[in-house]
């Protein structure tokens, strides 16, 4: 089984080389959010990469980008970040969930790095709790480079975090929403925090908005790096505005049958501050999560997540959206492989 996911990661690895069209079906992106630019007409796709995996061993880690103006056919992957010198974090470690967003005539990338030998904390009953925390790069390229505003995290210290989002409230104030860890807390939330308006650091203290223990179909403990521990997962946190108001927020977790599934919750008041209505049923199992809503150049709302949790099986799948005003609804997938 090793020798056939090892021919399968090589496979998978030459269809991607740069300068090369890769159709959707065939497209590797974990966390895949897909950035609709309004500047250049074109669908921009981020990805991590590391030099064990994508690169050569003496690249530093980093992150690629895959343009589209179809959604079908997607050109590169071309390098956009790489990990400098001196930064906090390894720089052999991939970034996690890269996520690029336009605001303000500038390109962002909000993802998540890891020092893993550095301890940021130790609570009993926990694994090894390592330096992990989201943060912003800018750029005025959605082709980048892009940097980051400083050499610290943007999610507060002390905190173990990833999946870091954008989200901009109806009076204009930027947020960082993102989901504070399972491996430290035992149950994983998601939390926002105010960003300061050129996105270059953070104000203020964080709000929880929802806790994945308070569900009863999440699974409750968790296998890390060998060893189960008790907790629930939270993951892939994204919000979308309706027609009327309502905040929608996607977020992803395991079931107790070992699924990753993609759910929501909702603010009928239109508030991050929330109050947050949890759904008791996610919106899509079997495997399938880490989704974002976004809208074409052709008006279609629609949502992206990734099939298949772990490599090299992962794939981009793109999905029919309604808006019902209080909700969205999840109609049939259009684009990408079973």
């Amino acid at each position: 089984m090793r020798f056939i996911n090892a021919i399968l990661l090589l496979l998978a690895i030459c269809s991607h080389l740069p300068g090369k069209t890769t159709h959707i079906d065939d497209l590797i992106v974990h966390d895949p959010c897909i950035l609709p630019d309004p500047v250049t007409k074109t669908y921009y796709i981020y990805r991590s990469f590391s030099p064990r995996r994508y690169g050569n061993e003496d690249q530093p880690a980093g992150i690629q980008v895959f343009t589209s103006t179809d959604l079908v056919h997607w050109e590169g992957p071309e390098t956009v970040f790489e990990i400098p010198e001196g930064f906090w974090a390894d720089r052999d470690s991939n970034p996690w969930a890269p996520e690029g967003h336009y605001y303000k005539g500038r390109y962002y990338i909000f993802t998540t790095f890891n020092a893993w030998k550095e301890q940021l904390d130790e609570r009993p009953g926990r694994p090894f709790i390592n330096k992990r925390a989201s943060q912003v790069l800018v750029s005025d390229s959605p082709m980048g480079p892009f940097r980051p505003f400083a050499n610290k995290p943007h999610t507060p210290a002390g905190e173990m975090t990833l999946d870091a989002s954008l989200f901009v409230d109806d009076e204009g104030q930027p947020w960082m929403l993102y989901c504070h860890e399972w491996v430290q807390l035992g149950n994983g939330l998601v939390k926002a925090i105010r960003l300061k308006d050129d996105l270059s650091e953070t104000i203020g203290e964080p709000i929880t908005l929802l806790n994945a223990g308070d569900l009863e179909w999440t699974k409750k403990n968790v296998n890390y790096r060998g060893t189960r521990y008790p907790g629930a997962v939270t993951d892939g946190c994204y919000m979308y505005r309706t027609w009327n108001g309502t905040l929608v927020l996607l977020w992803s977790s395991w079931s107790k049958e070992r699924q990753y599934v993609q759910t929501i919750a909702r603010a009928p008041s239109g508030k991050v501050e929330g109050p947050w209505l949890i759904h008791e049923e996610p919106l899509l199992w079997d495997d399938r999560g880490h989704g974002m809503v976004f809208r074409d150049f052709d008006g279609r709302l629609l949502l992206s997540l990734h099939r298949y949790f772990h490599q090299p099986a992962t794939r981009v799948q793109i999905w029919q959206v309604g808006d019902t005003g209080d909700s969205i609804i999840v109609g049939k997938q259009l684009l990408g492989s079973e």
